[in-house]
This record gives C-alpha cells, structure tokens and sequence, in this order.
C-alpha cells in the first residue's frame, strides 16, 4: 500500500501541540518515497561547526554527517476516505500539494531548496492517516517550515500539472505490482465485506484517475480541491518539530508559520462502526497464489477487533512474541529440525493495513522449503496446535515481565536516529495516544492484563483463519485473478477431513513448550569503576583457537553495547560499555 505514515492539533487555525525531542526513535513502518530531492549535506562551511556528527561506521569511517532539523505534520485521513469513484484519490492529492503555493509557486522549488541544503522530504498515505516530513540543515529550517507549510495553508494544485502527476502516482503503482508483499496486501483486502473501505483500491493510477474519470466526465481537479478544503483542516494535523533552536522558539516558530492552516471545524472522519469486515464467505479459506519471487511461503492470518486501544498492554504483542520465539519448544525450532520452513515472522505490523479502527490483523508468515510446501497442511497443523497450547495455559505473568523489561532496556537504550524518522513516528503517536505517552505508547508495555490477553487469544482459532499459500509451482492452476495487480490465485474451502480435525479437541504436540526463563536479562546497569586506564581504541583481553574478545568502555555516552561477528568458525566479539 501507498502508506504509513506521529502534535495533536486543538486550536483553531493551525496545530496546537508542538514535540521537540533530543533522542532518537526505532524506524517507523515503511512508508513509500516520493522520488523528491534527497542530499546528504557535503562537509563544509555551510553548517554550524556544532551540529557536525562523525558517522564511525567502520565501512565508512570518513564520513560525516550533519545532525539536521526535521518536521513531520500527520493528518487523520487517508485512503479509507477516498470516493467510490475516483480511487486513490488521497495518495494523489499527497503527492499534488507538492507543487507549489501561492507563497512560494515553483512548481519544484522546495525539493529544489531541500537539495540545496541537504535536506530530504518524503510523504505517504495509509488507510486513515496521510502524513509529511522533511529534514533540512538546521540554519536553514526556519524557512524550510515557512516553505513547506505553504502546502497545508494555500497549495497551488494547478490544473496543468494534474496530469504530470497522475503518471508520478501511476509509476509507483507500476513499480509496487511486482511485490509478493503488496500483491498479498491487495488480494486480503479485496475479502472484505462489499463497501468495506478495506476493499479500495488506495493506490490509485492511470485509469482510476484519468482515463475513467475522463470518460465518466468527473472533473478531478475539482474534486481534488474539494477533498483538500474538507480534509485538510487543522484540527485533523499533529506536528513535530526538532532542532537545537529552545523550545521557546520553536514553538514561535510554529505559531507564526502554521496559524494560517485553515480549520473547517467538521467532525473526523470516522470508520469505527464497519468492525468484522471479513465475517464474509470468501474468509477461513485456503488460497493459493503464483508468486512473482521463485519462493513458497504460508501466512495464516486473524481478523481481529480494533486492538489500538489496549495499547498499555500490547496483546498482540505479547503473543507474536511467543510466536517468533526461536529457541527450544517453539514452532520454527520443530519446523527446522523437519527441514520444512526456514524462517517464521509472527505479528501485528502495527501499519494502517494490519491495525485500524474498523480491524487489526495478526498473522503468521512461515517461507517454506520444498519439502515443507508438500506438507503445508501439517505446517498448518502445528501453528494450530501451538496456538491452542497457549490458549489452554493461558497468559503468563513471568514471560510477560520479561518482554516487559527487554522492551524497556531497548528504550532506554536505544540509539540516536535521523531527525526525520523520529519526528514522523511521534507525530503519528500524537493522533493515536494521551499526550502523556506520546514518546512511549508504541514501545513499551506499560501493564499486564491476563483478561484482555486471553481475550485476543481466544480469537486466533482454527475455524477464525485464513490461509494463503505461494508457491510457483500453482503456475497454471490459479483462475483466478486480483483485479489491480494481477495476482493469479485460486480460493477452496479446507478439506472436510482437516476442518473436522481442527473443530475437535485435538491433541498437543508434546514437543511444543513456553520458552523457558530468561536469566539473563539486564537489571543492574550501574556503572562500575574502572580497573585498568581507559584506552583510545579497543583492547584484545582474550585470545585463543575459538575467538577473539576484545573490550573498549564508553566514556562518552556511557551506552551498553556489544558487537559480535562471525566468519567461518572463528568469532570475533567487541564489547563496549
């Protein structure tokens, strides 16, 4: 899908909340680009000399790179809100209010102004929200905020450039067609009930918004101004600014640029009322596709109720990570030693796809071998078996603090990333969390509740599934196909024979178990007093026929880390603390 995509807006007349954050963030979901200008900002006398930062990646050791300022401005529609007749309508207007503003009206001339600066802009459209971001040098950002807020305040969208633009959208449709993951994404979403925003086609192209619009005689210029006046008000935008101007500034900053951002004052849009969109027939079926990719893989999936507001608990969470647990007892460690699968990924994506108001998914992603693909059905069995294992023993307090306090190291621990990554993910935060978990709500798991676990467990039955088989090896036998992306594919019910097996009380495998305790989670990280000097570089203290180890302690920013590499039969690990 066209998406992804974190200042919670309240005043009228532009964003109210403003989040200037000094640390960095985990990427966000992968969010589409939009083939804008991108640079990396040379060394030289073009910057402050004190927001220079040596990038130490060994593969690079001499390279440099600029901390930038970075803002993100999330708003609450997307391409669930796209009209019956003219599909992609809010993928395209993403992209059409990047040409030019009667302020600055170059049709280019903030991508040409970014490049200049070394700076990066990206945008992308998901289910519900539509979000923007940028990162420029930090001197010039002041007027990279006037320039880029010019788009949200008076767009020019000039009718000229509508169908330039229509081929910009219709080329990334083009170079997605060919993804097994998003050709999965549209085939799962055309299950959905009739009238589902689910089922829209949210990328949008050629033929949805010019060629049949032409011929129905929709004028989609106007319709593209209709929808940027109805949805594009302020009181439906967050915003994130960082940089090392005070927060007193910033927020001036932002006061004086965003105040002009028009607000229409008209309720959200609002899908919370079309829950089980896939309580249809055409759900709890085994489909089976041709891949583009020379692979077989199975991902069984869940329908599940909107889980975004048990985020202080993380059910999903909770259980995807027993699934993708590897080591002894779990479903990838059986699979293994039959030599049927070689890798496992479980979850909840937590992109507008996967989690949304109306649904969220949870699935299970298993790539198979080719002996594996002959026996998918006791694939299916096993994952079946694991999860009604969990459903018998119920949640586990002791496996769940452990999540718990991993997650929080990981947090409080985690490295410094690119302003523009962490300002989108806290600009999204601020449309789904309380402002008091803006910075946290998506990382850490604040309270264990046995109920709302084995509520979401209870649902991830046999008889609640739906399957999807790829394998190169249905080429020819697939009739079927997915109207958008051409995705050849054949649907059939589950034999009678595993449908009774699966409604019954089937047994355990008695090779399946919980993963046992894990004792060696951090707890202490108090900093002990050296015992020998401290060095420029790393020091070898242990060195034999298995390895070498090498330490070196951080005196800087006093971060646990430890590096391992591994070639052939010889380990080389590096610590630092």
């Amino acid at each position: 899908m066209p998406q992804t995509s974190k200042v919670n807006s309240s005043a009228a007349g532009g964003p109210g909340q403003v989040s200037a954050p000094d640390h960095g963030e985990p990427p966000p979901p992968q969010a589409e680009p939009r083939d804008l200008a991108a640079g990396d900002g040379g060394v030289g006398g073009d910057e402050d000399q004190g927001d220079l930062q040596i990038n130490k990646s060994p593969s690079d050791p001499k390279k440099y790179r600029y901390r930038r300022s970075a803002a993100a401005l999330c708003i609450s529609v997307g391409s669930f809100s796209d009209p019956e007749d003219l599909p992609g309508l809010a993928h395209f207007l993403e992209h059409m209010v990047f040409m030019g503003s009667e302020k600055y009206p170059a049709e280019n001339g903030f991508d040409a102004f970014l490049k200049k600066h070394g700076g990066s802009d990206n945008a992308s459209t998901d289910c519900e929200r539509t979000i923007f971001q940028f990162d420029v040098q930090r001197k010039y950002f002041r007027e990279a905020l006037d320039r880029w807020a010019q788009f949200f305040i008076c767009p020019l969208m000039i009718e000229d450039a509508i169908d330039r633009e229509v081929e910009a959208v219709d080329s990334e449709y083009q170079l997605a067609r060919p993804s097994d993951s998003h050709r999965k994404e549209m085939l799962f979403g055309s299950l959905a009930r009739p009238k589902h925003p689910m089922g829209k086609f949210c990328w949008g192209n050629a033929q949805t918004l010019k060629h049949e619009p032409r011929e129905k005689q929709i004028n989609t210029y106007q319709r593209l101004r209709d929808f940027w006046k109805r949805y594009y008000s302020a009181h439906y935008m967050t915003l994130t600014v960082q940089s090392k101007e005070t927060l007193n500034t910033l927020e001036e900053w932002v006061r004086e640029v965003f105040s002009k951002v028009p607000n229409n004052a008209q309720p959200r849009p609002d899908f919370s009322d079309l829950q089980d969109p896939f309580d249809t027939p055409t759900f709890n079926k085994l489909y089976r596709i041709v891949p583009v990719r020379k692979v077989h893989a199975l991902t069984v999936t869940w329908a599940l109720p909107p889980q975004g507001k048990q985020y202080r608990v993380k059910p999903l969470h909770y259980i995807s990570w027993l699934i993708g647990h590897e080591g002894a007892g779990s479903i990838l460690s059986l699979l293994r030693k039959k030599c049927w699968a070689l890798a496992l990924f479980g979850g909840n994506s937590e992109t507008g796809f996967d989690q949304n108001t109306t649904y969220s998914i949870f699935s299970i992603s298993i790539t198979l071998t080719d002996e594996g693909f002959q026996n998918f059905h006791q694939v299916v069995h096993l994952v079946f078996q694991y999860m009604k294992m969990l459903q018998t023993l119920g949640p586990q307090q002791r496996i769940y603090e452990e999540i718990q306090k991993i997650e929080a190291n990981e947090f409080h621990y985690q490295e410094q990333t690119d302003p523009i990554e962490y300002v989108e993910n806290i600009c999204e935060n601020m449309q789904l969390f309380p402002k008091e978990d803006f910075l946290t709500g998506d990382q850490l798991m604040f309270e264990y509740n046995p109920e709302v676990i084995s509520l979401a467990l209870a649902l991830l039955t046999p008889e609640r599934a739906n399957l999807l088989l790829l394998s190169p090896e249905h080429e020819g036998y697939c009739s079927h196909k997915e109207k958008w992306f051409g995705t050849n594919y054949s649907m059939e019910d589950l034999p009678e024979e595993w449908a009774r097996r699966w409604a019954g009380d089937f047994d355990l495998n008695p090779d399946l178990h919980l993963p046992a305790e894990n004792k060696f989670i951090a707890t202490d990280f108090t900093l002990k007093p050296s015992d020998c000097p401290d060095t420029e570089v790393p020091v070898r203290i242990l060195n034999n026929e298995r390895g070498c180890l090498w330490f070196k302690k951080d005196n800087k920013f006093k971060i646990p880390k430890g590096v391992s590499v591994f070639i052939g039969v010889c380990s080389f690990v590096g610590l630092l603390w």
